[in-house]
């Protein structure tokens, strides 16, 4: 489960912790696409009736709180620009993408490039994507 891992980075690099509901969503979003990439074309459908089931809430509420979650990752996101042009695309810098565009770019990102793989082994996911990250901040040092 190599994707939950790279999900959990991607978050926390804008900011999104636990304390939001919608991060187990997204990540159990992202795990439910994986499992059957249909259900990215169905979402309010299959995908968050499927969340809210594992969840014991209601899809409603999981849509609120994943849209709410984008949000604030957007928010934050003008702290990290270039991340999120490298995962959403260009146009993210206008507005936010909807939430079946949101899964769609971010189940590609985790799961497509295996540069971007994160490594559960460490505590400080010393994946490629942080190494690079790391040698950047120490240039800029």
């Amino acid at each position: 489960m190599k994707y939950e891992a790279a999900v959990k980075h991607v978050l926390n690099d804008f900011g999104i912790g636990r304390n939001y509901a919608g991060y187990d969503y997204i990540i159990d979003g992202i795990h439910l696409i994986q499992m059957d990439e249909s259900s990215i074309r169905h979402i309010t459908k299959t995908l968050y009736i499927d969340i809210a089931r594992r969840h014991n809430t209601t899809s409603i509420c999981v849509e609120r709180n994943i849209r709410t979650t984008i949000e604030v990752m957007w928010r934050n996101g003008t702290k990290n620009t270039e991340l999120m042009v490298k995962i959403f695309g260009s146009e993210c810098l206008d507005q936010r993408p909807s939430n079946t565009r949101f899964f769609e770019r971010l189940y590609e990102y985790v799961t497509v490039d295996e540069e971007k793989e994160c490594s559960t082994d460490c505590p400080c996911f010393k994946c490629r994507h942080c190494k690079q990250k790391a040698i950047a901040v120490n240039a800029k040092s």
